[in-house]
């Protein structure tokens, strides 16, 4: 069956992203280091690629300051139930800051784990 439950990891950032959790509910949690943010699955956007899927989130988006952003690529993995995978994949932080103008890509390698886990409705 497919992963549905993903832990990425890099140095003091951690992602858990859960597919098909209940909506209303966190569906992605991205901590780094004290910072904690959570998203619901209206605010993720995922777009499927023959490179896996990229789910990517907004960070922060000031007006005066520019937007950030944050994605990563999911493998499509088969998990047996009670079994976990290890995979290596990246993440990349995107922003736009206007003073002055600029665009600037980061790109972090994850190392994660996936798992097929039972949602609760």
């Amino acid at each position: 069956m497919s992963a549905n439950k993903f832990v990425l990891k890099h140095g003091k950032i951690k992602v858990e992203y859960t597919k098909g959790i209940t909506p209303g509910l966190p569906a992605l949690t991205y901590k780094n280091g004290s910072e904690v943010k959570k998203f619901e699955y209206k605010e993720i956007t995922t777009n499927d690629t023959t490179l896996g899927s990229l789910v990517s989130v907004r960070l922060s988006d000031m007006i005066d300051t520019g937007e950030n952003e944050f994605g990563f690529f999911l493998p499509e993995l088969d998990v047996s139930s009670g079994q976990t995978e290890k995979f290596t994949t990246v993440g990349i932080y995107s922003g736009t800051f206007h003073k002055p103008l600029h665009h600037k890509c980061t790109s972090i390698e994850f190392h994660g784990t996936a798992q097929n886990i039972i949602i609760p409705l």
